[in-house]
């Protein structure tokens, strides 16, 4: 990638250790307000996809970058953790799991300011080649978000689908096609216990076809929806999951991509980035059935203990998914 003279050189680049660099320009573009720096790591026609739309090139990211923290100023990105895949000649993926604390100062997608404190989980994932993002997924749930600003859920909804534009229903509708042509996920029993791509099955299989028992999840284990929102202990996370399955009519599931790390003493770090195909088949966030055609991108980070998970981070659009229901396709 070649840079001008007037591109930001910044603190990282090819040679970095991948988690350093996924953290440090983090903190460079937003905590220290070095927005142009999106020039320098992204590369100029980065494609990013989210269940807001598909956001084209590192100017456009640039523009919603400034327009997010015009409307939270004292934005943080505080990473919590970062799973990753890859190498340096193939190139690096990266999963980055962020807790966004933040005051509603300035006018934003939802309305006017609020003055409100608000705190949202979201995860980027990342491609990452020769020290420069050439890809991105990006998840967060704006649900939450929404009604801790105090709007109210289906207005925020109606309103998002209004502003998607005809190529972003284009993106969702060949996505819906593809994932509902998927195979279903087939769980297999392994003594394997560092196969993340098994475990990412099995646990999915779990969550959204009750295909494996919920014993893979410890007795103890928390879901970590959003920071709002928590369940804790397996009888919690399973019966919020069966809502979920009503919800979506049993959609069919797509896993997208996995990468594994050690995680203490004989754990693992799990992160899976995967889409879901469905129908709005029962009561979503307030609205009834629908029967209409439901696309969600979604990640899922699981940590480990003897071979169960015990902490597990689940980030999808809810707001999204409640636009699909409410909203014309």
């Amino acid at each position: 990638m070649k840079h001008s003279a007037d591109t930001p050189t910044g603190a990282y680049g090819p040679e970095s250790d991948i988690v350093d660099f996924i953290l440090g320009i983090t903190f460079e573009i937003w905590e220290q307000r070095g927005v142009d720096l999106i020039h320098r790591y992204y590369a100029p026609d980065v494609e990013v996809y989210g269940m807001e739309g598909v956001i084209h090139g590192a100017q456009a990211m640039v523009d919603g970058t400034r327009q997010m923290l015009d409307a939270f100023p004292d934005r943080l990105l505080l990473g919590d953790n970062v799973v990753w895949s890859g190498s340096r000649e193939s190139g690096f993926y990266s999963s980055h799991r962020i807790t966004s604390p933040m005051t509603n100062l300035g006018p934003s997608a939802f309305g006017e300011a609020t003055g409100r404190r608000v705190c949202i989980t979201n995860v980027a994932d990342c491609v990452v080649e020769n020290g420069v993002v050439t890809r991105e997924w990006l998840m967060r749930d704006n649900l939450a978000l929404v009604r801790q600003l105090g709007f109210e859920p289906a207005e925020a909804a109606r309103r998002l689908a209004a502003n998607m534009g005809p190529e972003d229903r284009e993106w969702m509708n060949r996505e819906l096609e593809r994932v509902a042509e998927a195979e279903p996920l087939t769980v297999t029993r392994g003594t394997e216990t560092a196969d993340g791509t098994r475990l990412a099955t099995e646990f999915l299989a779990t969550q959204w076809g009750s295909a494996a028992g919920w014993d893979c999840y410890a007795p103890y284990a928390v879901l970590h929806r959003s920071p709002v929102d928590r369940y804790s202990g397996r009888e919690a996370i399973a019966a919020h999951y069966a809502d979920l399955r009503r919800a979506f009519d049993n959609p069919r599931i797509s896993l997208d991509h996995v990468a594994c790390q050690p995680f203490g003493s004989g754990g693992l770090d799990v992160a899976a980035r995967w889409t879901a195909a469905g129908s709005h088949g029962d009561t979503f966030a307030g609205t009834a059935a629908t029967g209409k055609p439901v696309f969600v991108l979604g990640v899922s980070h699981w940590r480990t203990a003897a071979g169960r998970i015990v902490g597990e981070w689940t980030v999808f659009d809810q707001l999204a998914v409640l636009a699909q229901t409410l909203g014309r396709r």
